[in-house]
């Protein structure tokens, strides 16, 4: 085989390595937004029933309160 014939192999195995790392990346950024999304729909649902949003009360804290 042609030297320059495994030059492109390699390349190639590289670029496939790239797109895959970013889209994992990507993938990863995409359920970061979601968890977040989530969250925020949890404190206005927090604010429509009026549980106090103190982030430093333990979950157990507020169901003993109640």
């Amino acid at each position: 085989m042609d030297f320059w014939f495994y030059i492109v192999i390699i390349v190639a195995i590289y670029y496939l390595y790239i797109g895959y790392e970013s889209k994992k990346k990507y993938k990863y950024k995409e359920k970061e937004l979601r968890v977040e999304e989530r969250r925020i729909e949890l404190e206005k649902l927090k604010i429509e029933k009026g549980i106090p949003l103190d982030e430093t009360m333990d979950p157990l804290e507020i169901k003993e309160d109640r």
